[in-house]
């Protein structure tokens, strides 16, 4: 098992992943802007710490002696702001500064634009409506990317509250055929089982049913 601190601890999908880690018995780190507004999550010891993932000192305190990291921050809308490169810069600079190598981030599906298994109209929608979100997902993407990390970047389809089934397909680097959304506590089990599959470093696995 291992230590790991989770940024964007308090989203919807940061939650789920904080719970699939401990239930796992992996050592917790929920690293959020406002712990005092963090709900507890199950029965279990959790350490919740204040970072700003646009703070590079806090962030380097919160990965200080973890063995991984997960990201999944986010803007609450469709406009990243920034916010994902500006994760990734602060992230890189702060793992490489204390030899913390492990990195799986969210991403999206839709941060592909030449999927050949989206349909045409999905692709006009990422490329206009959501331009500037994936746009920073790219970004994102390749910033991790050109670093010495050991990086997994989870690209799900459409996230959505159902009740998972364990069923779901991953492709590396493509949609699935087809496919079209994903539970979000499957996502969150298959986030916390990459952390120690090798199989999938530096690599783009993407997940949808």
């Amino acid at each position: 098992m291992s230590a790991l601190v989770v940024f964007g601890a308090n989203g919807a999908t940061g939650r789920v992943i904080v719970e699939e880690a401990l239930r796992a018995g992996h050592t917790v780190t929920a690293a959020v802007r406002d712990p005092a507004a963090f709900r507890p999550v199950l029965d279990a010891p959790l350490d919740v710490v204040r970072a700003d993932i646009r703070d590079p000192d806090s962030v380097r305190a919160a990965v200080t002696g973890r063995d991984a990291v997960v990201s999944a921050i986010g803007p609450a809308g469709r406009k990243a702001g920034g916010l994902y490169s500006a994760g990734a810069r602060t992230l890189v600079a702060a793992m490489v500064a204390v030899g913390v190598g492990r990195l799986v981030a969210l991403s999206s599906s839709g941060a592909r634009q030449d999927d050949p298994n989206h349909p045409l109209w999905y692709r006009v929608v990422a490329g206009t409506l959501l331009g500037d979100l994936y746009g920073d997902m790219r970004l994102m993407e390749d910033i991790v990317r050109d670093s010495p990390l050991d990086w997994t970047f989870v690209r799900p389809a459409r996230i959505v509250d159902e009740p998972p089934t364990g069923v779901y397909r991953v492709a590396d680097g493509a949609n699935p055929k087809g496919g079209t959304s994903v539970p979000r506590t499957d996502l969150a089990r298959f986030v916390v089982h990459a952390v120690d599959d090798g199989r999938w470093s530096r690599s783009f696995p993407t997940i949808a049913r």
